[in-house]
């Protein structure tokens, strides 16, 4: 939904600045979203001119489309909307964690909250979740994302992993140049790509070859477990999978430095029953993600 709420806004002002604007987002972020989202279909939404911004005929028929849509969702929450008080804690997380990681252990979670009902705020980047509204962040950025107090979980590791079916002798990094690999397109992301892992082994690496480029990581996990190449996994998104035989460490283990992950929590909730639980729970399943 972030991705058409985005480009309704800018197709709207005609103007990606207004755009951020309106929706309290950089202008990058924006740029972002509306690039996902015309990768994803396919086809351009905008024509750009120097500063001027046009929407293509693809463009104006998804925008009329999802103004009625936006506009018939506002008109049905403002009907029922009650607000209630918050109850429990508000997690927040990308929906890469989310879905690699903590759905998984969710059951688990809720269940080391006891009657703290645990609510998760989900987006594809950090920074467009509103901070007002949670109580927790799971980031990996080594200064952190709040400024709040902050628990260590654990530091990142990259390594090949690949379905079993096509596994070769690919355990040094110069036999994977050979392999198809699949790449993960996120702009403005720390984390480790090809050609970091190959420069950190020594290896001449040309980033301009061929090979698929996903936009969310999730789906070139699926491609890796389908068979359809070399992916570069973080620890703690696939060791779930390696640990089933589902997917085959295929190379050396290299360890950014600055990708460090850890829970930040809002400072006056410190002390509160709920959330020392559910940092104990995160704690010991930080402690067990060993690499």
């Amino acid at each position: 939904m972030t991705p058409l709420r985005v480009f309704e806004a800018a197709a709207r002002h005609g103007s990606f600045t207004r755009a951020a604007e309106e929706l309290s987002l950089s202008q990058p972020s924006v740029s972002r979203h509306i690039a996902t989202l015309e990768q994803d279909l396919g086809v351009a939404m905008f024509q750009r001119d120097h500063n001027k911004l046009r929407l293509t005929p693809s463009g104006k028929s998804l925008a009329a489309a999802v103004s009625r849509g936006l506009s018939d969702m506002l008109e049905a929450v403002e009907f029922v909307a009650a607000a209630p008080e918050r109850k429990g804690l508000v997690l927040a997380c990308t929906q890469t964690f989310a879905h690699g990681w903590l759905m998984p252990r969710f059951s688990a979670l809720r269940r080391a909250a006891g009657d703290a009902p645990i609510n998760l705020a989900v987006s594809l980047w950090l920074q467009d979740i509103n901070l007002d509204e949670v109580d927790m962040v799971i980031g990996w950025r080594a200064e952190g994302q709040t400024g709040w107090p902050k628990m260590p979980l654990f530091r990142e590791e990259v390594y090949p992993v690949a379905a079993p079916q096509v596994l070769s002798e690919m355990q040094e990094p110069e036999a994977l140049l050979g392999a198809k690999l699949l790449h993960f397109d996120m702009p403005e992301a720390a984390h480790a790509y090809w050609p970091e892992w190959f420069a950190h082994f020594g290896v001449a690496f040309d980033a301009s070859g061929g090979g698929y480029r996903h936009s969310n990581y999730q789906f070139m996990m699926q491609a890796a477990l389908d068979g359809e190449g070399v992916a570069l996994g973080w620890h703690h998104l696939v060791a779930d999978h390696v640990a089933a035989g589902r997917l085959v460490q295929v190379g050396p283990v290299f360890a950014p430095q600055n990708t460090k992950y850890a829970i930040e929590y809002r400072p006056e909730k410190a002390g509160q029953a709920n959330l020392e639980s559910v940092l104990a729970w995160f704690r010991a399943e930080a402690r067990g993600m060993g690499a």
